[in-house]
């Protein structure tokens, strides 16, 4: 389940007692309280106009909620008449971080910037006792499951433990941290405490002895937050790293375990597990609550094989067959074009980003091109390491194979297009061919004579293959960087997409446009003739793969599907299908028959319905605008419907439809289950 709504990155979760609601705070400056059987709003968000709100807690009658925000106001609020009253509690002089009932309800405790941790009479709302003692920030504060012990951790990298009817610190702080301390978490027996810290480690403490039992790493970033289990049986750990971690805890330290779970775009802030240990919840700068199965920690269905970053980078081999991928990832990934299989183990030795990769014309090279200022050669068949191509002295952005497979063409951002010799792996005489900027994408025409470069000053050059001379003055499309360039079959053409939102079409000899395709609402990244020259292809940041007369220039279709920005679009060499790839760590194949042929009269048969649809709000519209299905934002990102045939992600999700099950127009309301 994924709760949206909040307007910004959400920091604190908490359930409540009988599970059937969860309450968050969040940036937006909102506190929220949800329903864990429909994932809607269950009232309106109440506001305490006090700026960000850091932290939540259920008290543990389920009637009352506490919050704390930025400006150093804790708020309760108590459901009263079927609406919610506040109480406002102050004291603190700076932002407060965390609250925590008491487990018989009478106390919060509240800890702040200001370095103290506060108690409060929830009755009566009047301050019980100020606790000062941390020398800087107080982040987490916890009650024990007997309520008498309240912990605190602080960015002094100190966890202090207090008597909370007599307000006196518990024997020495607790010390080993070596970075802040953010989140502390008691076991359902009261016997340990669990801390996470921004030293990227989870420490374990025995209460009685006060020593350091426990250190748990895996996360990659600062730890936000930690919380048993109810049964104390498991940890969950959520971080900066994006990820969640479920770990096992056993009776040996050597034996914890742990599983990650994907799923936030963004730093995590806070966890719950519901009091029945079946789920847990956690809140993020994502702007999402998600709630996560507890029993095993796994998904109900496995990933699938798929990049864990953005995909900057899509080729198609000469026989249509497979497809090759470049990614954020740092690995080169090779796909069965028909399956979305993985056929080869990821190609990896570049140490950061692929942005570009290309295929021979014989199908037996892949050339990669990386941020780490490298090109590398990989056999296709095995994906085997061939060779090391070095000499640019800065990211290299673009590769390309001239049409015999013979030579290769790189661009970088510093400033210069290099040949090699694909057999020996050494620069051709004929380079370094200088630009005055960046370069973003190189080309060899068809016939292999000319080679094509576009750079971040407007420009494209054009160079003799044989010696390195232009062959005429730069086209200038504008002041706006070219993304992207591409030959027509016949060699007489080049297409150019760039940041002024705009596909150009040149002639070579004029050096003039003759058309320029402006439906684009965001920078065009990538562009592509069709292999017989009927259509072009563009992709764009605005999230949409375009189809264009390449006669005309008229538009022929728009592709939505991908949920970010669409990085490369590549024709297959047959023709029948585009492929696409996003920032939303997807690959797209795209039929270009279905995409041209949609009549836009068929919106009312069952399946050309979904063809051409996009998705706003959650809901998929038709055609004409008409709501055809709600979609829960996680798999939004994963539907494969007409024209798109294939989606190679971690997920994919297939909407059919038939006669039987189908509600539509007046019928609609006979899916509501009341």
């Amino acid at each position: 389940m994924v709760l949206t709504g909040h307007e910004g990155g959400v920091n604190s979760v908490a359930y409540s007692p009988d599970n059937r609601l969860i309450v968050s705070g969040s940036d937006d400056g909102t506190t929220r309280i949800w329903d864990t059987r429909t994932s809607e709003e269950a009232m309106p968000p109440l506001r305490g106009g006090e700026g960000t709100v850091w932290s939540v807690a259920f008290a543990p009658d389920g009637r009352r909620v506490a919050s704390s925000t930025q400006g150093g106001v804790v708020c309760i609020w108590t459901l009263l008449a079927g609406r919610m009253t506040q109480k406002r509690l102050c004291g603190h002089s700076k932002g407060v971080l965390s609250v925590a009932f008491s487990p018989n309800g009478s106390l919060l405790a509240s800890a702040s910037w200001d370095r103290t941790v506060r108690l409060w009479d929830v009755e009566t709302g009047q301050e019980v006792a100020v606790l000062c003692g941390h020398t800087d920030d107080v982040n987490a504060v916890t009650f024990s499951p007997d309520g008498s012990i309240l912990a605190s951790g602080s960015d002094d990298q100190t966890i202090r433990l207090w008597r909370s009817d007599t307000h006196k610190p518990v024997g020495e702080s607790l010390c080993g941290h070596r970075g802040d301390i953010l989140s502390v978490s008691f076991s359902p027996d009261g016997r340990t405490l669990a801390s996470g810290s921004a030293d990227c480690s989870i420490r374990l403490w025995d209460i009685q002895t006060a020593k350091n039992i426990g250190v748990l790493l895996g996360h990659s970033n600062w730890i936000q937050s930690v919380r048993f289990s109810p049964d104390g049986r498991s940890l969950v750990s959520a971080a900066a790293d994006h990820t969640v971690r479920l770990w096992a805890l056993r009776g040996d330290e050597a034996e914890h375990s742990s599983v990650t779970l994907d799923g936030h775009t963004n730093w995590i802030r806070s966890l719950a597990f519901s009091h029945d240990g079946l789920n847990f919840a956690s809140a993020s700068d994502d702007h999402t609550v998600r709630v996560w199965d507890a029993g095993t920690g796994q998904p109900a269905i496995e990933p699938l094989l798929a990049h864990k970053s953005v995909v900057y980078s899509v080729v198609v081999s000469p026989d249509s067959s497979f497809i090759v991928s470049g990614s954020d990832d740092r690995s080169v990934r090779v796909w069965n074009a028909r399956t979305g299989a993985s056929i080869l183990p990821p190609l990896l030795g570049h140490t950061r980003a692929v942005s570009s990769v290309a295929i021979s014309n014989d199908g037996h090279l892949i050339a990669s091109a990386s941020h780490d200022h490298t090109v590398r050669l990989w056999n296709a068949h095995t994906g085997e390491a061939v060779c090391e191509l070095q000499g640019h002295e800065d990211e290299v952005n673009a590769v390309a194979f001239s049409s015999d497979a013979a030579l290769i063409a790189s661009g970088s951002n510093d400033y210069t297009v290099r040949i090699w010799d694909v057999t020996t792996g050494h620069q051709l005489d004929i380079g370094p061919l200088r630009h005055i900027g960046g370069v973003y994408t190189v080309a060899f025409s068809p016939n292999g004579q000319v080679l094509a470069a576009g750079d971040n000053t407007g420009r494209i050059h054009l160079w003799h293959v044989d010696h390195g001379q232009p062959i005429r003055e730069p086209l200038w499309a504008s002041y706006w960087d070219i993304r992207h360039i591409g030959f027509s079959p016949d060699g007489m053409r080049i297409v150019s997409g760039g940041d002024d939102e705009t596909v150009r079409v040149w002639d070579i000899i004029t050096g003039q446009p003759i058309l320029v395709l402006e439906d684009h609402s965001n920078w065009v990244r990538s562009v592509a003739f069709s292999p017989e020259g009927r259509f072009i292809g563009s992709g764009s940041d605005d999230g949409t793969v375009r189809l264009w007369s390449a006669a005309t220039g008229a538009p022929v279709a728009t592709l939505y599907g991908h949920g970010d920005p669409v990085r490369s679009v590549a024709f297959a060499p047959n023709g029948r299908f585009i492929v696409s790839c996003s920032i939303d760590m997807t690959i797209r194949v795209w039929s270009v028959d279905v995409a041209v042929s949609v009549d836009s009269e068929t919106s009312g048969v069952r399946v050309p319905a979904l063809v051409s649809t996009k998705v706003d709000g959650g809901w998929l519209l038709g055609r004409t605008g008409q709501l055809l299905l709600w979609v829960p934002a996680d798999y939004r990102v994963y539907l494969e419907m007409p024209p798109c045939t294939l989606v190679i992600g971690r997920r994919r999700v297939c909407i059919m439809t038939d006669n039987v099950k189908l509600h539509a127009g007046e019928k609609w309301t006979r899916c509501l289950v009341p």
